[in-house]
């Protein structure tokens, strides 16, 4: 689990960097929605890992980690893709607005 920590952790505070250099505050917000979901989906797969060390067997144990992992994936996928399109079009909106300032 230290790895899988390390890892989290490093994408919680490289996300927050990112969030820092929005143009809008409207794709900071999506930026930092962004940064929960990525750390929310990864912290669900150890739990739904230990699924089978709960006590819980059978066709029910692998039933209940296969419906986990496939909402960890919609979340860390899908629902991900989403906020990065959202985070896209904002910043495209910005930038044709003219709001955008020169590096």
């Amino acid at each position: 689990m230290i790895p899988f920590c390390y890892v989290v952790f490093t994408l919680a505070v490289g996300l927050a960097e990112a969030t820092s250099k929005q143009p809008s505050p409207a794709a900071a917000s999506l930026a930092s929605a962004a940064r929960y979901l990525t750390v929310l989906s990864w912290c669900t797969y150890p739990f739904v890992y230990m699924v089978k060390s709960v006590g819980l067997a059978g066709p029910a144990a692998t039933m209940y980690e296969q419906v986990g992992y496939s909402l960890a994936d919609v979340l860390a996928k899908a629902v991900f893709g989403v906020l990065i399109w959202a985070i896209a079009a904002e910043k495209s909106a910005v930038e044709e607005s003219g709001k955008l300032m020169p590096n």
